[in-house]
């Protein structure tokens, strides 16, 4: 039979133990991920993932789909860092595109109601031809 007095330490030192790895853990992800563009030019899916903080699967597709640059090299896909960042500045949303876009819907709106004010005096002068 088990010894009630040593069941607690043991699992104080197997939760301490749990979070010393788990510690150890995000500090090699922390090193890796700043190590990526610095080490190496050329990345694999998986860090092209968590470069464009994307899902591995998303990256193929988009690779497959021909919207993200990639390097094949025998059956190895590659990615380019700098044509990552290069893709990424191609794509960003800027708020002038944002204005432009919210501009031609305003422009759009005032000239269809502009129209419809217009076809609306023409009716309104036809009916009054028509009644004299």
């Amino acid at each position: 039979m088990v010894d009630e007095n040593v069941r607690p330490p043991f699992d104080e030192f197997l939760s301490m133990l749990a979070d010393l790895l788990a510690e150890k853990y995000f500090e090699r992800v922390d090193e890796r991920m700043k190590k990526i563009p610095e080490l190496r030019r050329l990345i694999t899916a998986k860090e092209a993932g968590q470069y464009l903080s994307l899902s591995t699967d998303t990256i193929y597709r988009m690779a497959s789909q021909k919207k993200l640059p990639y390097l094949k090299i025998g059956d190895r896909v590659l990615f380019d860092v700098k044509a990552l960042d290069q893709w990424i500045g191609k794509h960003m949303v800027k708020e002038s595109s944002w204005k432009r876009q919210e501009l031609k819907a305003e422009l759009g709106e005032k000239k269809a109601a502009a129209k419809a004010a217009q076809d609306a005096d023409f009716l309104d002068l036809l009916k009054k031809k028509g009644k004299t």
